[in-house]
This record gives structure tokens, sequence and C-alpha cells, in this order.
């Protein structure tokens, strides 16, 4: 949206609203089903991880036993057909009693193997449509950078206390979410700017977009700026809906699944009773290798291509085929993850980076550093660990102040020192937040507006507190050097969801503070 949009009309704000707070009940509701399905998908998991070595195992076995039973039969009834007689087997005074009971043992071993082989296509498929569905359900909710926003900032809002507990766990069943909506918010971007040497990708985008083709995921009806540089359209119901199947479903798939074998018991073994404990490198190294073993285990033989029944073998054949490639898809992403600077690894291991402070899981936990996120990927873009191309799509789309971050700010009207919480993505200048101010002359407030803090009057950065028109020592005193907040201390207890993320569709600048104009 652009800086300087005008106020809606009366009419268009008043429809607005009224579909603001059913749209934040739904993706509360969203997210809180998406955790149900996920668990559900985690449980069954553990469960697969404890036993599809052994039924596979098992599935072998019996195989090899048919098929020596097999080679028997044949070799017996070749012989019977070359000479006309049946040949003799030592220990064994009828041949054809022998073969009826090798038959016959050959018969109920393969009503065991088509039995299991049955059951585990049955799980397959389970957990086929499992991922399908929440996968498509994901996706139903980042359509649009509004709708984005407000996902992955109902998330970090929902994060518990640094001293709860529970919250490396919580955080840890949420990540695979959170990191699923990064991937394609980062993916949108970089199709915008980038050709992907992956010919997966390649051929799906050529295929789906013209060159010049400014049609986005994130554009909403009625807006068409929300980024620094393109201008973009809504994308078109058909070219959306092949968008999501053939190329959004995979990236999301495998965002989803990319630390599932971190369930593996191998995993539990490897890291003991304290899941959350610090671990040596040489532990670090061997943890990642098994959880990436394990993963693709579990795409692979956990879900691999469903088993459909189709009217003729060329609708059967290109239904296998797609499956197959985005399987393939999937797992050279996952394999790309230990690779620096590629394309496919870095999809994923950049929100990966990015949620591990936003959603950390060290039981020891300083809400500060999630200032540091954007620090770090900068450092490593420096360092040459990410594509530098990906790194900057990815801050200039995030910012400096993560979604649902805290900022205290000098008003530019009245001098007082306000709060605001970051409530958008896409900010026009990566320190300039796009926020919800929450505080008016340092009382709870809410409107609809929202606005932009620049880096002058944005009290986090040092030369905009040396500049104002506080003196030092007085900042000092209060904040104690803390020029940030939590505002998920705050969230649905004194900020209601619903309030929050309503908007009129217009924003506010906020400058320096004069006061020689007082």
């Amino acid at each position: 949206m652009l800086l300087d949009s005008k106020t809606s009309s009366p009419a268009a704000a008043e429809e607005k609203f009224s579909k603001i707070p059913t749209m934040v009940s739904e993706i509360s509701r969203k997210i809180s089903d998406f955790m149900r399905r996920y668990r559900g998908l985690v449980e069954d998991a553990k469960i697969f991880f404890c036993e599809y070595q052994a039924d596979h195992a098992t599935l072998n076995s019996l195989k090899n036993r048919i098929n020596k039973f097999q080679d028997q039969v044949d070799r017996i009834k070749k012989y019977q057909q070359d000479t006309g007689r049946y040949p003799s087997i030592k220990g064994h005074p009828s041949t054809p009693r022998y073969l009826a009971r090798i038959t016959a043992k050959q018969s109920k071993i393969e009503d065991e193997y088509h039995a299991l082989e049955d059951r585990l296509n049955t799980a397959r498929n389970q957990r086929y449509e499992t991922l399908d569905h929440l996968t498509d359900e994901i996706l139903d909710l980042l359509d649009g950078h509004q709708i984005f926003s407000q996902f992955l900032g109902t998330i970090a809002l929902s994060t518990p206390a640094p001293e709860d507990k529970v919250r490396h766990i919580r955080n840890e069943k949420y990540k695979p979410i959170y990191i699923a909506a990064l991937t394609i918010a980062l993916f949108e971007e970089i199709r915008f700017k980038y050709s992907f040497q992956s010919e997966f990708l390649s051929q799906r985008l050529g295929a789906l977009f013209s060159p010049k083709s400014k049609v986005s995921l994130m554009a909403s009806k009625g807006e068409t700026k929300i980024s620094l540089d393109v201008f973009r359209k809504p994308m078109p119901a058909e070219t959306k809906l092949a968008y999501r199947e053939k190329v959004l479903k995979p990236l999301a798939k495998a965002a989803l699944l990319q630390s599932l074998g971190l369930h593996s018991p191998e995993v539990q073994s490897l890291i003991g009773a304290d899941s959350y404990r610090v671990l040596s490198q040489k532990e670090r190294k061997k943890l990642v290798a098994i959880i990436e073993k394990k993963t693709k285990d579990f795409i692979e033989l956990g879900i691999g291509i469903p088993i459909v029944r189709f009217n003729t073998r060329e609708d059967k054949e290109e239904f296998e085929g797609e499956e197959r490639s985005q399987l393939n898809f999937m797992l050279e992403m996952l394999s790309a993850l230990k690779e620096n600077h590629s394309e496919l690894g870095d999809l994923l291991r950049i929100p990966m980076t990015y949620a591990s402070f936003l959603l950390s899981t060290k039981k020891e936990f300083d809400y500060r550093t999630i200032y540091r996120a954007y620090d770090i990927l900068e450092e490593g873009m420096h360092a040459n660990t990410y594509k530098a191309e990906y790194v900057n799509c990815f801050l200039r789309m995030v910012g400096r102040f993560p979604l649902g971050s805290g900022i205290y700010f000098v008003h530019a009207d009245s001098g007082e020192i306000e709060r605001a919480i970051v409530s958008s993505l896409y900010p026009q200048s990566v320190d300039e937040p796009v926020c919800k101010q929450i505080t008016r002359r340092q009382i709870q407030f809410l409107c609809h507006q929202e606005i932009v803090i620049s880096r002058q009057s944005n009290l986090f950065f040092e030369e905009s507190r040396n500049e104002c028109h506080y003196d030092k020592e007085f900042l000092k005193a209060r904040y104690k050097d803390d020029f940030t907040w939590n505002a998920a201390e705050l969230w649905e207890f004194q900020i209601p969801a619903i309030e929050f993320w309503k908007r009129d569709g217009t924003r506010k600048y906020n400058g320096r503070f004069n006061p020689d104009s007082y």
C-alpha cells in the first residue's frame, strides 16, 4: 500500500471493518486448527519412526520368501514341460504333493505380504491427506499481504513469556508453520526479481507467468504497491490455483516437514532426557545428519506417492509423474539445506534462521534477541553463508523490526514517548516499521490508522535518543538502556486481537518532534 494513500470512503471503510473481526477470528481459529493437525502428523510420525524399519524389513523378507517359492514352482513346472514328467525332490516321495504344499505356503505368505502392504499404503495415504489438507489451509490464509501479516503477527504475539516453562515447547510446535509461511513469502519476492536454476521451478514458473507479469499472491484487491520497487496486481483465480498446486504446495510441504526427523527415536537417544540442552559441535553435526535422513525416510516411505484409482492408464501415469516430480523436488530442497549459498537451501535456511530468534526453543531466552535476527542474517549474507539477493529480498520484506515486536517512539505531534507494535510486512524502509500505536499520552489507545515510525523518532536508535528533546539521564533512568519491549505480554490481556488488526487503509508518517513548534 502506498504510504500517502488517501482515506477510503466511509462506506468502503465500514465494509472493510465489517470483515476484519471475522477474518481475525478465522485466523486465530485456523492457527489453532493448524496446530491440532500438525501435532497429529507429528504423533503419527513418531509411530512411523518406531515401526517403519521393522515393517519394511518384514515386507522385504516376505517378498524374498515369495520369490523363492515362486522360483521353485517355476523350475518344477519348466522341468515337467520339458520332459513330460515331474522331477524327483529329495526327501519328498511325491513331487505333485510337494508342489501343492509350497504353493499353499506361497499363497499364505502372499496374503501376509498384501495385508502388510495394504496397511502401510493406507497409513501413507492418510498422512498424505493430512499434509495436503494442512498445506491447503495455510495457503488459503497466505493470500494478500494484510492477512499474511496478521497470520505471522498473531503467531509471534501469542508466544509465551520468556520465563514461561512451556515457552520453548510451544514455540517448537508453532515453528514449522511459521517457517512455511515465511518460505512462501520469500519465494514470492524472489520470483519477481530473479530466475531459478532449478528445472522444476523454472519450467513451472515459465508456464504460469509471462516475463512481464506483475500478478502477485501478496497483492490485495484495490492495492497495487506492496513492495519498495514493484507494483503488483492480484493474481487471477485460475492462475492462483495452478500456482498453488504446481509450485507452492511442494515448497510449503518441504518447509513443514524439514525438521520432522527430530521426533525419531535415534534423535531422542542422542539428545537424552533434556531435549533442549545445548549440544556440542560433534553432537549437533550428528543430530543434523539424523534429522535429514529420518525426514527423507518419512517423505519417501511414510508419505510417498498416494495410491489412487484412475479410469485410464494415462491418467494414472500423469498423476504419478506429477507426484514423483514434487516428491523429488521436496527431497532436493532438504538436501540443499546443508549447502551454503544454495538457491533451494536458502529458501528454507533464511526463514529457519529468522524463526530461531522469533520462536526460540532455548530454555533461557531474552526477548530482546528477536531484534538481532535482522543483523544475524545480514552478517550471514556478508560472510557468503546465504545468497545475498535472497537475504536482501527477505530483509526488505520483514524490515529490521519483526512483526509483533514492541517499539518506543517519540510522537511527532505531542513529543510524548509512546508504544507501538509492528503490524505489517513490506515497510517502505527497513528502519521505519509500519505499526499500530497502542498508547496516546502514555494511556492505552488503539485506532484504525497505521503509523510509520521514522528512524529519527524511534528510540531504538542511539542517534535518535541523542537528538531527541529528552535528557539522556531521564531516558537511562526510565528505560535502563532497554528501548524495546515485549508486546506479547499485553496481547489479548490488554490488546484485543480484533481491535489491534482493524485498519482503515491509511498510514501516518511519524517524523521528528519539533519542540520549537510548541
